[in-house]
């Protein structure tokens, strides 16, 4: 390619070119411009998105190696790529262009102006699925739970791999030529695992997610059709962890941010058992939907007693709901979910409750007991909603920290403070001098 192609097929001044090429940003010498030069000058022209000049990224480069080489052979999936007007799509696809919109945001594309062939291929499916039957409605929500749910991935696949490797072998003082080298060689790994990844977790949870399917067939086959589409009877629970707020004020976000993870591993190991989903993870707070009600009273019950055994952990606040939900991207809608998660905001630390819907659709465990509560005014919820604590009996008293919410075991070290005749156990010297600058915060 010459000076003016690459200028042309990037939308911008031959200028602009030759000063990328003077500051060692492109391959090219003279007026020779290699392919791969394409893939160079879009990710400068992404970076000017976002404020980033051609100097920066130059002196970027001066100290971590070659940036572009190593970013824009990921972005563009691994060599050059000619690029076509996205009106293109139009006629190869047979997509009427009102609908060609729709599909393309919805798949995550809006922000890109050009066509790719990868672009042409997913567009073609597209089409032949709507040929198919599929309705557009409920294929643009297919592509949406698609883009969002797979852009999560690769999002995580990009930034675990910055925290964990290429910062690093900074800290160790790679850096320049070897820092490239060093990072191009776990890159090829990663990009080795992660497509046959994807393919195989997408298998499994279509498998599972077909195994739901079966029972919820099987149930609604003695009951009307639902009147709205996506309309079902489940299970909404919301849990999280109590006093998150002082948590980090007295831990500091490293130490909270390693409490959620052990959370997350404890709710999911616990979910695995007793047939939950997880929805989805905001920070400390999880939505997740059972198909049988008493497994989710099931599993509240087996949560708080996984969290009971750890040393130190903050107490738990669950709230479940049994009702009709509306099904849309992947996500849950409606009443049923607002009362669920209003339910939750009800619960003290360490207490999970239940709504008269789900007592009178569940079967307690053996070993559960129910206590009433009685109507409550729940904000947002226009009646009273019934409501009722479940626990395992005879569960031992637990001690806690009035700072953090900590919840600590008889094995815990522990310090121990004196006041006003009775003895205050904390999970940290932090949180023992916090309660004696103000006792009076924490009474």
């Amino acid at each position: 390619m010459r000076a003016q192609d690459l200028a042309e097929a990037l939308h911008c001044e031959v200028e602009a070119v030759l000063r990328w090429q003077r500051l060692g940003l492109l391959l090219g010498e003279g007026d020779a411009f290699p392919p791969l030069d394409l893939e160079r000058g879009r990710l400068i022209v992404y970076a000017a998105t976002h404020g980033i000049g051609a100097d920066e990224i130059a002196a970027a480069s001066a100290r971590q190696g070659d940036l572009l080489g190593q970013f824009s052979l990921l972005a563009s999936g691994g060599g050059s790529r000619p690029a076509r007007p996205i009106e293109v799509a139009v006629e190869d696809t047979g997509l009427d262009p009102s609908t060609l919109g729709p599909v393309w945001v919805a798949s995550g594309l809006g922000d890109q102006t050009e066509l790719f062939d990868e672009d042409l291929e997913a567009l073609h499916a597209a089409s032949k699925a709507i040929a198919a039957g599929i309705p557009e409605d409920a294929l643009v929500q297919l592509l949406r739970v698609y883009a969002d749910a797979l852009g999560r991935v690769g999002e995580a696949e990009q930034r675990l791999f910055h925290y964990y490797v290429h910062e690093r072998l900074r800290s160790d003082g790679v850096a320049g030529a070897a820092l490239t080298e060093a990072t191009d060689e776990v890159v090829d790994q990663v990009i080795g695992l992660a497509e046959p990844s994807v393919t195989y977790f997408h298998r499994k949870a279509f498998q599972r997610a077909a195994r739901d399917d079966f029972i919820v067939h099987v149930r609604e086959g003695a009951t009307p059709s639902a009147s709205v589409v996506g309309e079902t009877a489940i299970t909404i629970l919301f849990v999280d962890l109590a006093g998150f707020t002082p948590l980090t004020e007295s831990m500091g976000d490293v130490a909270v941010a390693e409490v959620v993870d052990r959370f997350s591993v404890l709710l999911r190991g616990a979910a695995t058992v007793h047939h939950g989903r997880v929805v989805k993870q905001i920070g400390d707070e999880f939505m997740m939907t059972f198909a049988d009600p008493s497994r989710a009273v099931a599993f509240a019950i087996a949560l708080g007693d996984v969290v009971a055994d750890e040393p130190r952990f903050p107490g738990l606040r669950i709230g479940v709901h049994f009702g009709t939900v509306l099904y849309r991207e992947g996500d849950y809608l409606g009443a049923t979910v607002n009362t669920a998660a209003r339910v939750t905001a009800a619960a003290d630390p360490h207490q999970t409750l239940i709504t008269r819907s789900l007592l009178d659709a569940a079967q307690m465990p053996a070993g559960a007991s129910v206590t009433t509560m009685g109507p409550r005014a729940l904000k947002g919820i226009a009646e009273q909603v019934e409501l009722f604590a479940i626990e395992r009996r005879n569960r031992g008293a637990r001690t806690v920290d009035p700072v953090c919410q900590m919840v600590l075991s008889p094995e815990a070290d522990t310090v121990d403070v004196s006041w006003q005749g009775t003895v205050i156990r904390f999970c940290s010297r932090a949180c023992a001098e916090q309660f004696r600058s103000s006792p009076e915060r924490y009474r």
